[in-house]
């Protein structure tokens, strides 16, 4: 077993996971990882070559991640973007097929190993729709973060808006709940809460008590008390 302490933070798209993850890490000091930025840049540069889904391509691109790494003692302590702006990242286009690519075993598989590299002293957050459950199995608190469709939607489109990205509430519900389905009914690795996951329903919550309640588990955990 690892004796490098994880947190991790498991749910649906705009359940509050990056929120919660950067407000832990900082609160902690400890590293973070934004799972499904690994994800984004893969389809990313996939847009960019325009060729079939296949392996073959794929593969090349997998190993060309390692340019967006920022290594330090054989861990990965930073993901450097330097080519693709943040409003493209979270485009449908983008979005659409970073959760495609999420479905292959072979991509999830070489995507774990990297994940695992973010696991550094004193510790790390991480989160994403996997990592309670196969990346950090072994994790000291797992939350699991629940909202309905609609809160989410809402949310989401709040953080579109302040990023000028326009997208109507319609057609996002729908985009949202089509992903939903995929991630949870994809074969490898579905999203689901660990079995010994937290659940954090953020639905009459803001992110700064959902933060505060993860914080109260956090200080009635042994390994917090020495």
């Amino acid at each position: 077993m690892n004796s490098i302490p994880v947190i991790t933070i498991d749910g649906f798209s705009g359940s509050g996971k990056s929120k919660l993850c950067q407000s832990l890490s900082q609160y902690l000091n400890w590293f973070s990882l934004e799972s499904g930025v690994l994800y984004r840049i893969l389809a990313c540069l996939f847009l960019e070559q325009k060729n079939p889904m296949s392996k073959e391509y794929i593969i090349p691109l997998l190993k060309k991640l390692d340019q967006y790494f920022i290594y330090k003692n054989g861990y990965i302590c930073k993901i450097m973007n330097k080519n693709f702006s943040n409003t493209y990242m979270i485009s449908n286009s983008v979005t659409i097929i970073a959760s495609k690519l999420a479905t292959y075993k072979y991509i999830r598989k070489y995507l774990v190993n990297k994940q695992r590299l973010f696991r550094q002293p004193p510790g790390l957050v991480a989160n994403g729709r996997d990592m309670g459950t196969v990346v950090f199995s072994d994790a000291i608190i797992k939350f699991f973060l629940e909202a309905t469709l609609t809160n989410r939607v809402h949310r989401r489109l709040q953080e579109f808006k302040k990023k000028k990205y326009n997208y109507e509430f319609k057609n996002l519900f729908q985009d949202m709940k089509a992903r939903d389905e995929q991630d949870q009914n994809r074969k490898h690795s579905p999203l689901k809460p660990a079995k010994d996951a937290i659940i954090l329903n953020s639905n009459n919550m803001n992110c700064i008590e959902v933060v505060h309640m993860a914080i109260q588990y956090i200080k009635q955990h042994d390994y917090f008390k020495y």
